[in-house]
């Protein structure tokens, strides 16, 4: 990862799950996390429906220039982009599996940012499921959350498996805390994409198509 932020919300959740493949929802408590709330978000999907926001923390929304709550987090992407999102989330959800992305924020006026955002599982409700995220500007440029992003668009994705046990692939150190950080690493985990994304479709057993 290449901001604190995000290395910081991954350990919190890490610690949380112990060795479950991911922690309940009323485990987090916004207090243990209170540095980067406002760069924080949670994502709900119900039954067979599209990942919407339930919360947002309010630099997000600054960024994007409106209050998210609600919104379909699909809407946010470029459209050749959203069907692979929308696959990543639900896979998220499902087989509780982590997703480090970096994209492109494009804004009204057409200037450009670059992002990284984390999304991390949490144990299902019946008929609901949720991801708790969050998302860091790298370099924070001056206009930043004065001329809102429009579009976003994938750069690169990076997902951990907790499924399978670690093998030492190559970027499996791309989910792992700073060193100083206790219990941060995914001890049965493995780097399924680690790639440049144009169209990209993703297949269980971490095999890829263009």
């Amino acid at each position: 990862m290449r901001h604190d932020g995000t290395s910081e919300l991954f350990a919190y959740w890490n610690r949380l799950r112990g060795t479950r493949a991911a922690p309940e929802r009323r485990e987090i408590a916004p207090a243990s996390i209170r540095k980067y709330l406002a760069d924080t978000f949670i994502v709900q999907a119900i039954g067979p429906g599209e990942p919407r926001f339930r919360l947002a923390g309010t630099r997000i929304c600054s960024v994007y220039g409106r209050e998210l709550r609600g919104a379909s987090f699909a809407s946010f992407w470029q459209l050749k982009d959203r069907s692979n999102i929308v696959r990543l989330i639900k896979n998220s959800m499902t087989n509780k599996s982590v997703v480090q992305l970096t994209y492109e924020g494009k804004s009204t006026r057409g200037r450009r940012a670059l992002f990284e955002l984390i999304l991390l599982p949490l144990a299902s409700e019946a008929n609901e499921r949720h991801l708790i995220g969050m998302v860091i500007s790298l370099g924070r440029p001056f206009w930043l959350e004065s001329d809102p992003v429009v579009e976003n668009r994938l750069q690169s994705i990076s997902i951990i498996d907790p499924r399978y046990p670690a093998r030492g692939l190559p970027g499996d150190s791309i989910l792992t805390a700073p060193e100083n950080t206790a219990s941060t690493t995914l001890p049965a985990a493995r780097t399924i994409i680690s790639r440049k994304v144009g169209h990209l479709l993703v297949f269980d057993g971490g095999r890829t198509s263009d």
